[in-house]
């Protein structure tokens, strides 16, 4: 009987611990489907969707494989922004982060971005 008991025991441990390594697995094997950089403006910062955006540094996240994505801008572990883009393909990595916008009263109004080590262009339209 004691003996029983005991092989009970080990099956029980066995069987957590198989279960936990194979969570583990599947937790490292798990891709991100979102790409994630860091943009800072340095002025007030509006989209063509009229969302605003104070000066700052934001996480800029795009979603992979989509040619039309809604692009996430988070400060502090909180989205603060959304707004629809469009992916364009460039011929090589861009150099540096670039952030192209005109001035719109007392903002600058982003039509694109293009960030350090990508081959793309985010559009965000006019």
């Amino acid at each position: 009987m004691r003996n029983r008991g005991r092989i009970l025991s080990v099956g029980t441990l066995t069987t957590i611990l198989v279960t936990a390594c194979f969570g583990f697995a599947a937790g490292g094997s798990h891709k991100s489907q979102e790409r994630k950089t860091e943009v800072t403006f340095g002025t007030m910062t509006k989209f063509n969707n009229g969302t605003t955006l104070p000066a700052g540094t934001y996480q800029m996240g795009v979603p992979e494989n989509s040619p039309t994505p809604a692009v996430t801008f988070t400060q502090d572990g909180k989205v603060v922004a959304t707004v629809e883009a469009k992916v364009v393909n460039e011929q090589k990595k861009n150099d540096a982060t670039e952030v192209d916008s005109v001035s719109q009263g007392d903002a600058q109004l982003v039509k694109a971005i293009r960030p350090s080590g990508w081959t793309e262009e985010i559009d965000f339209g006019s």
